[in-house]
């Protein structure tokens, strides 16, 4: 598995896992800045967690308990390598993806139980 796809996947682990490390604000930025490229998405991910090192040092220890032998997603149906369409088509599935992820972990930290209390 390359880096980049690596590090994309480690970072919505985290969001899945641990929304609350991610402020509302900074979902909202996330959201509004993630390029269209995984490897321009990648490096986007790592110069925002490198201001932020509590979120940084668990994307590391997420990205470490990934494992490497993860099938790459290079190769298409029947081990033929995708053509550049089907490339562009996954690169914009992984956009789509991070950002199903940041949207479901804000509404996370939002919801409010439907008891009354008494």
């Amino acid at each position: 598995m390359k880096f980049a796809q690596k590090n994309v996947n480690a970072f919505i682990q985290l969001l899945q896992n641990t929304p609350e490390l991610i402020n509302t604000q900074d979902r909202q930025t996330l959201a509004e800045k993630i390029p269209e490229d995984i490897e321009k998405i990648s490096e986007f991910i790592l110069a925002w967690c490198k201001q932020r090192p509590e979120i940084n040092g668990a994307l590391q220890q997420v990205r470490r308990s990934l494992p490497d032998d993860e099938p790459i997603r290079e190769k298409g149906i029947g081990g033929t390598v995708p053509t550049p369409e089907a490339k562009a088509d996954y690169e914009k599935n992984v956009k789509e993806e991070l950002l199903n992820a940041l949207r479901k972990s804000s509404t996370e930290e939002t919801e409010k139980p439907n008891t009354p209390k008494g």
